[in-house]
């Protein structure tokens, strides 16, 4: 006979056991599973792309990128690595200063102006092509020319101007005037015309008189040095040794000339006068004390 459970309690059918453990088992995975995901939400992110790798259909392909085009290359007309719509000087491609084309209006011989157009050039230099080719008398340019490139700046140091302004050597180097006259036979420029005409070859070496020019230059050279030796003077009155070299000396074509040599007492050693002659012919000697002369033209040593 079996004794009875204390406090009048029942032994549990075996059903109801296996029951009670399947319900602590439950209770156990879902605490584990809040645990995880509130120790998730405290640290790091959760790593998806295992997941996302994992989520891809098995055996599918990564869609490939897209092919980039290559950029169109800017012009470079002189291929110095500069596009041509930011170059200065797009067709140089050591990229040279030099001057802007310039517009001179020029006069053709028949009193109506006509617009050129001056080109920069190679190395610095203007290029007189189109305007040469019209082969104008006279040229003004429509605004003056300031030096910019290093044959300008050149140009002007030779040309002795105090000013900075080329506008002139650019007119002299565009108008082609057969009848200038620098280009004129026999011609010699003066002390002040041989470097204007010097910085003016310098801009224009081709110039189609330049030839003439540089004869002009030559001519006036020797005159220039005969002056600085006192071998060549004008009208005035200058002292023998001193400011004027003793010898004999002519001059041509005068009209109304006088001169006379002088001792140091301003007294007259000899004189002549003449209303006109092709040639007029003086020996100064080395013991008078001056030479005057009036309205006699420039005299130069006798050949």
């Amino acid at each position: 006979m079996a004794l009875p459970y204390p406090h009048g309690t029942r032994r549990a059918s075996a059903a109801t056991i296996h029951l009670r453990r399947t319900v602590r088992a439950a209770g156990a995975l879902l605490t584990t599973a809040l645990l995880a995901t509130t120790l998730t939400g405290c640290g790091d992110e959760p790593d998806t792309t295992a997941a996302a790798a994992t989520a891809s259909p098995i055996g599918s392909a990564a869609p490939s990128a897209s092919p980039t085009a290559s950029p169109t290359p800017l012009p470079d007309r002189d291929s110095d690595g500069i596009p041509d719509s930011s170059d200065t000087y797009p067709d140089d491609p050591k990229n040279i200063p030099q001057q802007a084309p310039l517009t001179f209006e020029c006069d053709m011989g028949n009193d109506i102006p006509v617009l050129l157009t001056v080109q920069p050039g190679k190395d610095g230099r203007p290029d007189f092509t189109e305007v040469w080719a019209a082969k104008p008398t006279s040229c003004d340019a429509q605004e003056a020319i300031t030096a910019v490139s290093a044959t300008e700046k050149a140009a002007l140091k030779t040309s002795k101007y105090d000013d900075g302004d080329i506008t002139t050597l650019y007119e002299m180097c565009a108008a082609v005037d057969p009848e200038d006259t620098y280009v004129e036979a026999g011609f010699a420029a003066s002390s002040e015309q041989i470097p204007e005409i010097n910085a003016a070859l310098m801009l224009c070496p081709t110039y189609p008189y330049a030839k003439k020019w540089r004869e002009t230059v030559k001519r006036g050279q020797v005159d220039v040095d005969l002056a600085a030796q006192g071998r060549l003077f004008g009208s005035g009155t200058f002292r023998v040794g001193k400011e004027i070299k003793p010898g004999t000396y002519v001059t041509t074509d005068v009209d109304g000339c006088y001169w006379e040599r002088q001792n140091s007492s301003g007294g007259t050693i000899d004189n002549y006068f003449t209303n006109s002659a092709r040639r007029v012919q003086v020996t100064i000697r080395s013991s008078d004390y001056a030479f005057s002369s009036e309205r006699c033209g420039e005299w130069r040593p006798a050949r």
